[in-house]
């Protein structure tokens, strides 16, 4: 099965660092005009009788610093730390059924700043008008000047980082809405699983703006054996996954009576994790430890008409690590993590633990050039014919090319993924055209080819 989707994206940027400039302001002299006032000429006057033209003076001073301090306020601490950027994005499915996935605009603000020396603030949220076709929008109703109106539209947003984050000489903590990158993988989740991931657009393959944000606490310590970092969740979330009505959704359990239920067991829904990492020469490793929540609910039907998703955890113990030989980077991760819960082919629960792998090789051919590969699989040890949905080794490999082109205004990128045993094709084309500072032009062309017609 082979569909081809082509995408269209503007961005600009609205402000970034928006700085103001002063015109100096003359020195206030004396009137040299004499004024007069009722006929009597105030020159005459003594001067203890209407002593005001110094005050008047210092008052005009106080306001202008009192103007030149807001200035400073909102250029220090709102405009220069600030980024608001905007885009149009479309994507059209150009096989049968020939339809628009995307039609959709998104504000982004970005803030980050250091307070007071050890202080450090940022935010990072983006917002989305959802308009007539895309795959997100719903049908809606309502009134203008009393007739009744129906349009396609729909709104989100997804705030990835809001944190604030406090440094004391080798240490730092950071509470807030946080998302943690612990792997070196570009588009595997082996030891970063720590936060979900939305699958509301299944045509997103980077993992980086797939991660959802979630509430933690992180405690980092820089010693000279390693850095020692730690992380606490108090509620985990879940991934996201497209809802009914919208254009990726699929009912598993259409028609039948089944009902779904989130049950509670009464256990707890923290996370947390421990991670040691060192740097060399041309090298570092880590070591990782975390105790999870997965990131998919399980489903158990526990009778014709019930299917119960419950929280299941599990602990991963794994390593990564980067290695350079000249313009060769060497990456890799392993981790081992127990125990995974499967399905039955009846949804009955059956847990099996799970190694999973990826070494990745990036090659700098020169200043404007990048190969990439990266070589995933996914291995459930001891796994039964009992278990359905996934094999006993599901394996991926990607293949990258990274161009620059017209002083480094033009990026050409390619992907191409192969997933297995199912036989799966991805391949990916994307330009971006920087057309000044503040605006920025790219293409996607998609094309998914598999042999399994819904996943296409």
């Amino acid at each position: 099965m082979i569909k081809s989707f082509f995408s269209i994206t503007v961005c600009f940027l609205l402000f970034a660092h928006v700085s103001f400039s002063q015109t100096p302001i003359p020195e206030k002299k004396k009137d040299t005009i004499k004024k007069q006032q009722g006929g009597i000429n105030l020159d005459m006057l003594d001067g203890d009788m209407f002593d005001t033209g110094t005050e008047e003076v210092t008052v005009v001073e106080n306001n202008l610093d009192e103007v030149e301090t807001k200035k400073s306020f909102w250029k220090e601490y709102v405009f220069s730390p600030s980024r608001l950027g905007a885009s149009y994005e479309f994507t059209y499915n150009f096989t049968d059924p020939t339809e628009v996935i995307k039609n959709r605009f998104a504000f982004r603000i970005e803030y980050s700043k250091f307070l007071f020396n050890n202080l450090f603030v940022q935010l990072d949220t983006k917002s989305f008008i959802f308009m007539d076709g895309d795959s997100r929008s719903r049908e809606l109703t309502y009134f203008n000047n009393d007739d009744f109106e129906r349009a396609n539209v729909g709104f989100g947003s997804i705030t990835r980082n809001a944190f604030i984050q406090y440094s004391y000489k080798q240490s730092s903590f950071k509470v807030g809405i946080q998302t943690l990158a612990w792997g070196e993988s570009d588009f595997a989740a082996v030891t970063d699983e720590i936060n979900p991931f939305d699958f509301r657009d299944p045509l997103n393959l980077n993992i980086d703006e797939l991660r959802v944000g979630q509430f933690m606490v992180g405690l980092n310590f820089y010693t000279s054996i390693g850095n020692f970092s730690s992380f606490f969740v108090p509620n985990a979330k879940f991934n996201l996954f497209p809802k009914e009505g919208t254009r990726f959704f699929e009912d598993p359990f259409a028609g039948t009576d089944i009902v779904t239920q989130e049950v509670d067991d009464g256990k707890n829904s923290i996370e947390y994790g421990f991670r040691w990492k060192k740097a060399f020469e041309k090298s570092d490793v880590s070591l990782i430890v975390t105790s999870l929540i997965d990131n998919n609910l399980a489903q158990e039907q526990v009778n014709p008409n019930l299917v119960l998703l419950r929280e299941k955890r599990f602990t991963t113990v794994g390593m990564s690590f980067n290695y350079a030989i000249g313009n060769l980077l060497i990456r890799g991760e392993n981790a081992i993590k127990f125990p995974r819960t499967f399905n039955t082919a009846s949804l009955e629960l059956i847990e099996r633990n799970a190694f999973d792998t990826s070494l990745g090789f990036e090659y700098g051919l020169n200043s404007t050039t990048t190969f990439t590969l990266e070589l995933v699989n996914n291995h459930v040890i001891d796994w039964t014919e009992d278990i359905v949905g996934v094999p006993r080794n599901n394996f991926t490999a990607f293949f990258v090319v990274v161009k620059e082109l017209m002083k480094n205004n033009l990026s050409l990128n390619y992907i191409t993924m192969y997933n297995g045993p199912n036989t799966t094709f991805f391949n990916l084309l994307s330009g971006a055209y920087k057309l000044n500072d503040n605006m920025t032009l790219s293409l996607d062309a998609i094309i998914p080819i598999t042999n399994d017609e819904q996943s296409a």
